[in-house]
Order: structure tokens, then sequence, then C-alpha cells
């Protein structure tokens, strides 16, 4: 018979395993993730985002897709960002999405588990003084399948994103 003690030690030890599982991506499919591969460093205006003399956070979204033309279509005009601001799998070219709240005038840094089908990372904000031309930025994960077998593509593993926050827009900066 098996002691009781020992049973509840087994089954604490398989719900806390459980827990420290890797996230799931959108689909629920068994894409697999690299914990930390994608970070985005930011700075944010003090006015950002000014509604009524206030500034105010910006909701931010960030997809990463394995083929970018459906979200190109969707940024077009502002009812495909909002659409976009959902922040749901809107095809299956979405392979995860994460959301995050910007505030004003803070430098921060966020790391995002990304999954190995990824091929671009898509950031969409929304602003109030809403421009989808404004709204989203892009960034494509380099290629490593053309590397030489000499040639390490641990530097390619890792994308730093580098974003302002202006007043109403979403730009890439030189940091």
């Amino acid at each position: 018979m098996i002691n009781s003690k020992y049973l509840i030690f087994l089954l604490s030890t398989l719900f806390l395993i459980g827990c420290g599982a890797k996230p799931e991506p959108v689909d629920g499919s068994n894409e697999k993730f690299a914990l930390n591969a994608i970070s985005i460093n930011y700075t944010s205006n003090k006015k950002l985002n000014m509604y009524e003399n206030q500034s105010h956070v910006v909701p931010l979204v960030v997809y990463q897709l394995n083929n970018i033309n459906s979200f190109n279509n969707l940024k077009k005009d502002n009812a495909g960002i909002i659409k976009l601001l959902e922040g749901k799998q809107f095809d299956k070219s979405v392979m995860n999405v994460d959301k995050f709240y910007i505030s004003p005038n803070e430098t921060k840094q966020l790391p995002i588990n990304r999954a190995t089908s990824t091929v671009w990372v898509a950031l969409v904000a929304g602003f109030y003084d809403m421009n989808a031309a404004q709204s989203t930025l892009e960034y494509q994960i380099p290629d490593t399948s053309m590397l030489k077998f000499w040639q390490s593509d641990e530097s390619q593993k890792f994308l730093p994103i580098d974003v302002y926050f202006e007043n109403s827009s979403i730009q890439k900066s030189e940091q």
C-alpha cells in the first residue's frame, strides 16, 4: 500500500511541474517555443496618447506570424487596426499573441517567448488619435538556413526590437 504522505508529495510535484510548463500558442498546436528569444526594448514619450490634455496608456499587441500577408491587409485601415487590437488569431498565420500596456514616460524591456515557426513579429499600438500608418511595425526574423556549418546561428536566435512610442505613433528606434 502506498503511504499517503508519499502520494501527496508525488501529486504536488506533478502539479508544480505542470505549472512550470511552456505556454501554448494561440492555435493550441504543439508549437515549440524559444524562451525569451524576442526582446521588445522601448521608451515612451511623456505625452503618450494625449486625450483631453492628459497622457494615457497604450495597448500593445505583439503578433508572431509565419506569413505577413494577412496582417498587411488588416493594417491598411482603422477597421483592420481595431480588429488587430483585439489580440486574437485572425487566421492560420498567427503563431502566438502577447498583449501589453505601455505607460507614458517609461523605458522597459519586454521578454517574449518565440514560437519556432515564427517568421515575422508584428506590433500594433492602440492610440486615441488612430492612424493606421503610424500604429504598426513589422520585423522579419533572420533566415538562418543559409548559414555554413561552421557559422553559429546563436546570434540569430535572439531578436531585439527597439521601439519608441511617440505621442500618437510607434516607431523603430536606434538604441
